[in-house]
Protein backbone atom coordinates (compact mmCIF):
# COMPACT_ATOMS: atom_id res chain seq x y z
CA UNK A 1 0.00 0.00 0.00
CA UNK A 2 3.15 2.44 0.82
CA UNK A 3 4.58 1.86 -2.71
CA UNK A 4 1.07 2.66 -4.95
CA UNK A 5 0.64 5.79 -2.03
CA UNK A 6 4.41 6.37 -3.56
CA UNK A 7 3.64 5.72 -6.82
CA UNK A 8 0.83 8.07 -7.28
CA UNK A 9 2.72 11.39 -5.17
CA UNK A 10 5.36 10.86 -7.99
CA UNK A 11 3.19 10.67 -10.85
CA UNK A 12 1.07 13.72 -9.27
CA UNK A 13 4.86 15.83 -8.58
CA UNK A 14 5.82 14.55 -12.45
CA UNK A 15 2.36 16.26 -13.57
CA UNK A 16 3.03 19.34 -11.52
CA UNK A 17 6.65 19.73 -12.90
CA UNK A 18 5.30 19.29 -16.81
CA UNK A 19 2.92 21.75 -16.08
CA UNK A 20 5.14 24.43 -15.33
CA UNK A 21 7.48 23.52 -18.02
CA UNK A 22 4.91 23.99 -19.94
CA UNK A 23 3.42 27.28 -18.65
CA UNK A 24 6.96 28.66 -19.35
CA UNK A 25 7.12 27.39 -23.02
CA UNK A 26 3.97 28.21 -24.17
CA UNK A 27 3.28 31.44 -25.77
CA UNK A 28 0.42 33.48 -23.42
CA UNK A 29 -2.64 33.48 -25.64
CA UNK A 30 -4.83 36.17 -25.93
CA UNK A 31 -8.35 36.41 -23.49
CA UNK A 32 -10.98 34.48 -25.15
CA UNK A 33 -13.07 37.18 -27.65
CA UNK A 34 -10.13 39.36 -28.08
CA UNK A 35 -9.87 38.95 -31.60
CA UNK A 36 -8.37 41.95 -33.25
CA UNK A 37 -7.58 43.61 -36.66
CA UNK A 38 -4.59 43.41 -38.84
CA UNK A 39 -2.16 46.64 -37.45
CA UNK A 40 -2.11 49.51 -39.52
CA UNK A 41 0.51 52.18 -37.66
CA UNK A 42 1.69 52.34 -34.27
CA UNK A 43 2.40 55.31 -31.85
CA UNK A 44 3.33 55.37 -28.19
CA UNK A 45 0.14 55.47 -26.46
CA UNK A 46 -2.17 53.95 -29.46
CA UNK A 47 -2.10 51.49 -32.48
CA UNK A 48 -4.40 51.49 -35.40
CA UNK A 49 -5.65 48.55 -36.57
CA UNK A 50 -8.42 47.36 -39.00
CA UNK A 51 -11.94 46.95 -37.84
CA UNK A 52 -13.11 42.99 -36.85
CA UNK A 53 -16.50 42.40 -36.64
CA UNK A 54 -16.03 41.56 -32.98
CA UNK A 55 -15.51 45.30 -32.45
CA UNK A 56 -19.77 46.01 -32.99
CA UNK A 57 -20.62 45.33 -29.47
CA UNK A 58 -17.60 48.28 -28.30
CA UNK A 59 -18.92 50.51 -31.03
CA UNK A 60 -22.62 50.07 -30.32
CA UNK A 61 -21.94 51.18 -26.65
CA UNK A 62 -20.31 53.99 -27.26
CA UNK A 63 -22.60 55.67 -30.06
CA UNK A 64 -25.26 54.87 -27.85
CA UNK A 65 -23.90 57.00 -25.45
CA UNK A 66 -25.59 60.55 -24.36
CA UNK A 67 -22.73 62.50 -23.70
CA UNK A 68 -20.56 60.83 -26.63
CA UNK A 69 -23.73 61.73 -28.95
CA UNK A 70 -23.68 65.23 -27.95
CA UNK A 71 -20.01 65.38 -28.95
CA UNK A 72 -20.25 63.58 -31.97
CA UNK A 73 -23.13 63.62 -33.90
CA UNK A 74 -25.06 66.61 -35.52
CA UNK A 75 -28.30 65.53 -34.42
CA UNK A 76 -26.78 65.58 -30.64
CA UNK A 77 -28.42 62.09 -30.01
CA UNK A 78 -27.49 58.42 -29.28
CA UNK A 79 -28.00 55.74 -31.83
CA UNK A 80 -30.49 52.54 -30.91
CA UNK A 81 -28.92 49.24 -31.45
CA UNK A 82 -30.61 48.41 -34.66
CA UNK A 83 -28.78 51.80 -36.24
CA UNK A 84 -25.43 51.22 -34.68
CA UNK A 85 -25.73 47.86 -36.01
CA UNK A 86 -26.53 49.36 -39.46
CA UNK A 87 -23.94 51.66 -39.38
CA UNK A 88 -21.22 49.54 -38.16
CA UNK A 89 -22.00 46.69 -40.59
CA UNK A 90 -22.53 48.43 -44.03
CA UNK A 91 -20.20 51.66 -43.25
CA UNK A 92 -17.15 50.93 -40.67
CA UNK A 93 -16.42 47.13 -41.92
CA UNK A 94 -16.59 47.78 -45.56
CA UNK A 95 -14.54 51.57 -45.45
CA UNK A 96 -11.89 49.76 -42.75
CA UNK A 97 -11.46 46.74 -45.25
CA UNK A 98 -10.65 49.44 -47.84
CA UNK A 99 -8.04 50.82 -45.60
CA UNK A 100 -9.93 54.57 -44.72
CA UNK A 101 -11.59 53.51 -41.21
CA UNK A 102 -9.52 52.21 -38.69
CA UNK A 103 -9.76 50.69 -34.93
CA UNK A 104 -7.90 52.61 -31.96
CA UNK A 105 -6.03 50.17 -29.72
CA UNK A 106 -4.39 51.28 -26.32
CA UNK A 107 -0.26 50.20 -26.75
CA UNK A 108 0.01 48.92 -23.07
CA UNK A 109 -3.36 46.55 -23.27
CA UNK A 110 -4.49 46.15 -27.14
CA UNK A 111 -7.85 47.25 -25.33
CA UNK A 112 -10.31 48.34 -28.16
CA UNK A 113 -10.46 52.39 -26.83
CA UNK A 114 -12.07 53.89 -30.39
CA UNK A 115 -12.56 54.26 -33.96
CA UNK A 116 -11.19 56.79 -36.36
CA UNK A 117 -11.79 57.24 -39.97
CA UNK A 118 -10.94 59.55 -43.78
CA UNK A 119 -14.55 60.34 -45.37
CA UNK A 120 -16.26 62.28 -47.85
CA UNK A 121 -13.34 61.91 -50.22
CA UNK A 122 -13.00 65.23 -52.98
CA UNK A 123 -11.02 66.66 -55.78
CA UNK A 124 -8.85 66.06 -58.37
CA UNK A 125 -5.54 68.31 -58.45
CA UNK A 126 -5.67 68.65 -54.37
CA UNK A 127 -7.27 66.07 -53.34
CA UNK A 128 -9.07 65.88 -49.81
CA UNK A 129 -11.04 64.10 -47.16
CA UNK A 130 -13.02 64.59 -43.89
CA UNK A 131 -11.93 63.13 -40.71
CA UNK A 132 -13.86 61.85 -37.94
CA UNK A 133 -12.62 60.04 -34.50
CA UNK A 134 -14.75 58.82 -31.32
CA UNK A 135 -12.25 57.67 -27.95
CA UNK A 136 -14.85 55.62 -26.95
CA UNK A 137 -14.12 54.51 -23.88
CA UNK A 138 -13.98 57.35 -21.19
CA UNK A 139 -11.23 56.45 -18.78
CA UNK A 140 -8.73 57.08 -22.27
CA UNK A 141 -10.10 61.32 -22.32
CA UNK A 142 -7.85 63.37 -21.89
CA UNK A 143 -4.33 61.55 -21.74
CA UNK A 144 -3.41 62.13 -25.49
CA UNK A 145 -4.92 58.95 -27.03
CA UNK A 146 -6.53 61.13 -28.95
CA UNK A 147 -4.11 63.45 -30.14
CA UNK A 148 -1.58 60.82 -31.00
CA UNK A 149 -4.33 58.58 -32.76
CA UNK A 150 -5.27 62.16 -35.24
CA UNK A 151 -1.52 62.10 -36.13
CA UNK A 152 -1.40 58.39 -37.14
CA UNK A 153 -4.15 58.80 -39.41
CA UNK A 154 -2.80 61.69 -40.69
CA UNK A 155 0.32 59.98 -41.73
CA UNK A 156 -2.08 57.49 -43.56
CA UNK A 157 -4.21 60.35 -45.08
CA UNK A 158 -0.79 61.95 -46.80
CA UNK A 159 1.81 59.56 -46.78
CA UNK A 160 -0.51 56.54 -47.96
CA UNK A 161 -3.83 58.12 -49.58
CA UNK A 162 -1.84 60.97 -51.08
CA UNK A 163 -4.03 64.03 -50.33
CA UNK A 164 -3.03 67.02 -49.91
CA UNK A 165 -5.09 68.52 -47.18
CA UNK A 166 -8.01 66.86 -44.75
CA UNK A 167 -10.51 69.13 -43.07
CA UNK A 168 -12.65 68.37 -40.06
CA UNK A 169 -15.59 69.82 -37.83
CA UNK A 170 -15.81 69.81 -34.36
CA UNK A 171 -18.58 71.38 -32.12
CA UNK A 172 -17.37 74.32 -29.78
CA UNK A 173 -18.59 73.33 -26.88
CA UNK A 174 -16.10 69.63 -27.64
CA UNK A 175 -12.84 72.04 -26.63
CA UNK A 176 -10.88 69.10 -25.34
CA UNK A 177 -10.92 67.60 -28.79
CA UNK A 178 -10.58 71.24 -30.88
CA UNK A 179 -7.55 71.53 -28.64
CA UNK A 180 -6.47 68.36 -29.72
CA UNK A 181 -6.64 69.14 -33.26
CA UNK A 182 -5.01 72.48 -32.77
CA UNK A 183 -1.53 70.54 -31.27
CA UNK A 184 -1.52 68.26 -34.51
CA UNK A 185 -1.59 71.24 -36.70
CA UNK A 186 -5.23 72.08 -37.70
CA UNK A 187 -5.73 75.63 -38.13
CA UNK A 188 -9.61 76.68 -37.90
CA UNK A 189 -10.76 77.95 -41.59
CA UNK A 190 -14.13 79.10 -40.49
CA UNK A 191 -17.62 78.38 -38.41
CA UNK A 192 -21.13 77.93 -39.11
CA UNK A 193 -24.14 77.22 -36.73
CA UNK A 194 -26.89 74.67 -37.17
CA UNK A 195 -30.17 74.04 -35.48
CA UNK A 196 -31.00 70.26 -35.20
CA UNK A 197 -33.42 68.14 -33.72
CA UNK A 198 -36.84 68.50 -32.94
CA UNK A 199 -36.32 70.97 -30.01
CA UNK A 200 -34.02 73.06 -32.40
CA UNK A 201 -31.06 73.45 -30.17
CA UNK A 202 -28.52 75.84 -31.75
CA UNK A 203 -25.08 73.56 -32.63
CA UNK A 204 -21.89 76.34 -33.02
CA UNK A 205 -19.83 74.26 -35.28
CA UNK A 206 -16.05 74.91 -36.03
CA UNK A 207 -14.33 74.10 -39.33
CA UNK A 208 -10.49 72.83 -39.66
CA UNK A 209 -8.26 71.77 -42.55
CA UNK A 210 -4.37 70.40 -42.01
CA UNK A 211 -2.11 70.77 -45.40
CA UNK A 212 0.28 68.07 -46.26
CA UNK A 213 2.59 70.99 -46.19
CA UNK A 214 1.77 72.49 -43.07
CA UNK A 215 1.98 69.09 -41.16
CA UNK A 216 5.13 68.43 -42.94
CA UNK A 217 7.03 71.11 -41.48
CA UNK A 218 9.29 69.81 -38.74
CA UNK A 219 8.70 72.92 -36.12
CA UNK A 220 4.89 72.52 -36.29
CA UNK A 221 4.39 70.93 -32.97
CA UNK A 222 6.61 73.34 -30.82
CA UNK A 223 5.08 75.85 -33.01
CA UNK A 224 1.79 75.08 -32.12
CA UNK A 225 3.06 74.55 -28.30
CA UNK A 226 3.53 77.85 -28.11
CA UNK A 227 0.88 79.45 -29.24
CA UNK A 228 -1.64 77.46 -26.82
CA UNK A 229 1.15 78.67 -23.82
CA UNK A 230 0.82 82.23 -24.95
Amino acid sequence: MDDLRNRFAWLRRRSRDENVVNDIRRPTLAPVGSVVGHLVREGTLVRLRTHVPENRPAFQRWYADEEIARLLRHDQRPLNEIQSKGYFDTLILPSSARGLCYAIHEVATDRLIGTTALTDFDGKSRRSAYFRIVIGEKDCWGHGYGTEATELVMREAFEQHGLDAVKLEVFKHNSRAARAYLRVGFEQTGEHTEWVGRERWELHVLEMELSRERFEEPDVTAEVAAAEQG
